[in-house]
């Protein structure tokens, strides 16, 4: 079995990248943009990267020959001071559709609320 991915539905999140241990997975940030590359020729075919996608956008499909391919993605603003962050624009639509936030805030401003929001409660 070997990874097809489904570029169109991938949000950028990386997930697959951090448990690919062969390193056929990889990605860049680069002026505002993340791209991520398959390298099958690194693919061992343990398809951990199948199961790590949130969005299904992988799937394991027997004899799959391909070569290598990419998607770039638009990385997300953050909503209160305008900073490119982590995460990508998919990303942040489908994390919202999730339901896991509101408010979109890069790693700065979400320490700067958590602190505003414990001082809030100690008063």
């Amino acid at each position: 079995m070997r990874p097809a991915f489904d570029w169109e539905r991938c949000i950028g999140c990386g997930a697959c990248v951090r448990v690919c241990r062969g390193g056929a997975l990889s990605y860049r940030d680069e002026n505002g943009r993340r791209t991520i590359t398959f390298e099958p020729r690194l693919c061992d075919g343990d398809l951990l990267c199948v199961e790590a996608c949130p969005v299904n956008a992988i799937r394991g499909v027997p004899n799959h020959e391909s070569g290598e391919s990419s998607a770039t993605f638009e990385l997300a603003r953050c909503e209160n001071c305008g900073k490119l962050t982590e995460f990508t624009l998919k990303e942040v639509e489908w994390g919202r559709k999730m339901g896991h936030f509101d408010l979109f805030l890069c790693s700065t401003c979400r320490r700067l609320k958590s602190a505003q929001n414990i001082g809030e409660g100690l008063e």
